[in-house]
């Protein structure tokens, strides 16, 4: 079948990004996003929930899990959610929070730590939070293993070099306690992070970890449970610039989406007047504070920045984005090897908005055998960034 895009969520002065669904064993799809003021939130910040009865065709109205402002001078920022439904039947939304300022980066990064919510009720009611010793941003689902315990992957950066350590936390009693973090990348010439874990059917891990530097996803497996990691691993699949998200299909395909874009800050209109609008957006704020002044010194600054005696401001833009599906056969995602690997990749959508362009962070459910349901952030036609579904199926491949 064709391709189908459509927008879930628009709201012209709202910037919604960062969504994640889950398919529940009613048949029920749960979607959570941020809605913020740009792609960093430094106004305001909420964290929404909503939920589709009918295989993503209609949504229920947002249910506002946290509402922050900056009214007392700090915002508490809720930056990437997860939900999925644990074996026992509870739905989990996780998500990691810091303070703003100073913000995702220097500091701000170094105190994030990862809160809990639970719902009985099929995400009509949640928990209270349930803070949690975890540190790092943009974490994975937790991964049920077959012995109880639940892995956790989130990165931190090494202040030493600057550089993401993609990190593993393990909870041996559904999250109550967590042990000290197991890091399983940490390189000084790599920058590897926000994970996807998979369980493979003979007891394999494989883990996907985004990749900045102009490489493809790259990939570990580990054989014995997540304590010991080989790789990391080239893949065939380009789509490496954002956070993947990688599951197993009802065939038994692996199933990965994802974002890429060029190493390259240059549109055909560089103009000072098109980059002052950029900038106007305000979509990424640093702020200068001694947290951050390490993390502001080692950036080195361009027409994509302004630099004031209070922050520093990053304008989004400055390349197109897409939005990929990649799909291979389970022997191809286990395989160390590169030149033996097999992939199909399908473009889902394009962020070409010459103002701000910013998109990916998508994620999947399998909503009848073959036939899967998409839900991704992109600004594309929008002023701010939207949330949109596509439904695809195999044999859009």
């Amino acid at each position: 079948m064709a391709i189908e895009k459509f927008s879930i969520s628009r709201n012209d002065d709202i910037y919604e990004c960062f969504p994640y669904i889950c398919r529940s064993r009613t048949g029920r799809i749960i979607l959570t996003y941020r809605e913020s003021n740009g792609h960093v939130a430094s106004e305001f910040c909420r964290l929404i929930v909503r939920i589709s009865d009918d295989a993503g065709h209609t949504w229920s109205e947002a249910q506002v899990i946290r509402d922050e402002d900056k009214s007392t001078g700090i915002l508490t920022t809720w930056n990437c959610p997860k939900i999925q439904q644990l074996k026992d039947g509870r739905l989990l939304l996780l998500c990691d929070t810091y303070l703003f300022p100073p913000g995702e980066w220097g500091e701000g990064e170094a105190n994030c730590h990862i809160v809990l919510w639970f719902s009985d009720d099929d995400g009509e009611s949640w928990s209270d939070p349930i803070p949690t010793p975890v540190k790092g941003i943009c974490p994975d689902i937790v991964t049920e293993m077959d012995d109880g315990r639940w892995l956790l992957p989130s990165n931190v950066t090494n202040p030493k070099t600057g550089r993401s350590i993609q990190n593993i936390t393990t909870s041996h009693d559904e999250g109550q306690t967590w042990e000290v973090p197991l890091t399983i990348f940490d390189s000084p010439d790599r920058e590897l992070g926000e994970a996807t874990i998979v369980p493979c059917p003979n007891g394999e891990l494989v883990v996907y970890l985004r990749e900045d530097s102009g490489s493809p996803l790259q990939k570990m497996t580990s054989a014995d449970g997540g304590y010991r990691w080989e790789g990391p691993y080239d893949t065939l699949n380009p789509a490496a610039h954002g956070m993947p998200v990688a599951g197993l299909t009802q065939d038994g395909f692996m199933l990965i989406v994802g974002r890429f874009g060029l190493h390259s800050c240059w549109r055909v209109d560089m103009s000072e007047e098109t980059w002052g609008k950029r900038l106007a957006r305000r979509t990424i704020v640093i702020p200068r504070v001694p947290a951050n002044e390490e993390f502001i010194a080692r950036r080195q600054p361009g027409p994509s920045e302004l630099v004031t005696d209070d922050e520093v401001i990053v304008a989004a833009g400055g390349s197109s984005v897409h939005t990929f599906a990649f799909l291979e056969p389970l022997e191809s995602a286990l395989g160390p090897d590169k030149a033996t690997q097999k992939g199909l990749l399908l473009p889902l959508d394009l962020d070409a908005n010459n103002l701000g362009a910013d998109s990916g962070y998508a994620a999947w459910v399998e909503y009848e055998r073959g036939n899967f349901f998409a839900v991704n952030y992109i600004n594309d036609d929008a002023p701010m960034a939207q949330i949109r579904g596509y439904r695809f199926s195999l044999e859009d491949f």
